[in-house]
């Protein structure tokens, strides 16, 4: 079952919320891969989409609240450095033991699980915050 995108997960920054989406359609292709059993040659391409786009992502963000002066930045940074060691420990785990259905039932449930929580909590404060400066 995939997961779409609804305004419930905007924060209301388009640059971001954007990446969001990318980041929704990216994981339902896993999704809708998995429900073609063809989840092992997807969870890698995942990975190397990944693998530069997080970092992209999170700079963006961090970025954002640099420039602001967001008061949470260390905890929201904490939690992008803890989600970027899991993202390291499956690619290693790709790396030495091949794409395994471990693996993918892995990533599928805890990069889905972690993108909607962080996105709802964590994130929204992130734009609630924003929005709640001066222009």
């Amino acid at each position: 079952m995939t997961i779409a995108w609804n305004a419930s997960y905007a924060i209301g920054y388009p640059m971001i919320d954007a990446q969001h989406q990318e980041l929704f359609k990216r994981f339902n292709s896993l999704i809708e891969a998995c429900q073609q059993k063809k989840g092992r040659q997807e969870v890698v391409r995942l990975f190397e989409f990944l693998d530069t786009y997080v970092v992209e992502h999170f700079s963006a963000e961090e970025a954002l609240m640099t420039v602001h002066a967001y008061p949470e930045v260390g905890m929201h940074r904490k939690q992008h450095q803890e989600f970027s060691e899991k993202l390291q420990g499956w690619q290693r785990h790709l790396q030495q033991e091949g794409s395994t259905l471990g693996l993918l039932i892995e990533t599928n449930e805890a990069v889905m699980l972690w993108l909607i929580r962080h996105i709802r909590t964590v994130d929204m404060a992130l734009g609630k915050f924003l929005h709640s400066r001066p222009a």
